[in-house]
């Protein structure tokens, strides 16, 4: 998965990442010792995490999901009050949106999020989207972040259209567990 989705190829924006699939010849080898070795080039452009593993027919056999390496911006550098306050904090930094939590569980991490991006001209929106008037921008913080400790970061890149509101939260089978919804400063 990369920071920004638009870095993807065309063919590969539906889904939102790309695919490096391989088979182990082609970039690996066996050592001596009966172990194998692979090493599989990444694209040029910033990743924010990986989900890799392999597979014998229709089964998976092993699969790990990981971030490269905690997100950019150190909680600490967040200027001002946040946006929003809620499990999550939200605060915007730079051209991003930054969600925040001390304390954070395994429960915490591994539930969905979702972003709803109203924006000031509804034509700015994606073909797909126009007929809800949101860009959904809906993540879960493997895919946008990570957990180190106690803490749970997520960094999301907003579009470069301007946005009226934002909408935001985590939501579960049951429902959402907890909403915030704001205007950014100067409609940016």
């Amino acid at each position: 998965w990369p920071v920004d989705e638009r870095d993807l190829l065309e063919r590969r924006a539906e889904y939102g990442f790309n695919s490096l699939d391989f088979d182990f010849p082609e970039y690996g080898v066996r050592t001596g010792e009966g172990g194998c070795i692979a090493t599989v080039p990444l694209p040029a452009y910033p990743i924010a995490n990986i989900h890799t593993g392999q597979f014998g027919g229709e089964d998976t056999l092993w699969s790990a999901r990981f971030a490269l390496a905690p997100p950019e911006v150190e909680p600490a550098a967040l200027a001002g009050e946040p946006l929003a306050r809620s499990a999550f904090d939200v605060h915007r930094h730079g051209d991003a949106l930054v969600y925040v939590r001390d304390g954070c569980t395994d429960e915490d991490a591994g539930t969905a999020f979702f972003l709803h991006l109203v924006p000031i001209d509804p034509g700015d929106l994606p073909d797909d989207r126009g007929q809800y008037g949101f860009d959904n921008l809906d993540f879960f913080l493997w895919e946008r972040g990570a957990r180190v400790g106690d803490r749970c970061v997520a960094v999301v890149p907003l579009p470069d259209y301007p946005i009226a509101t934002v909408r935001t939260g985590q939501y579960d089978a049951t429902g959402r567990l907890w909403t915030a919804e704001f205007a950014l400063p100067g409609g940016e």
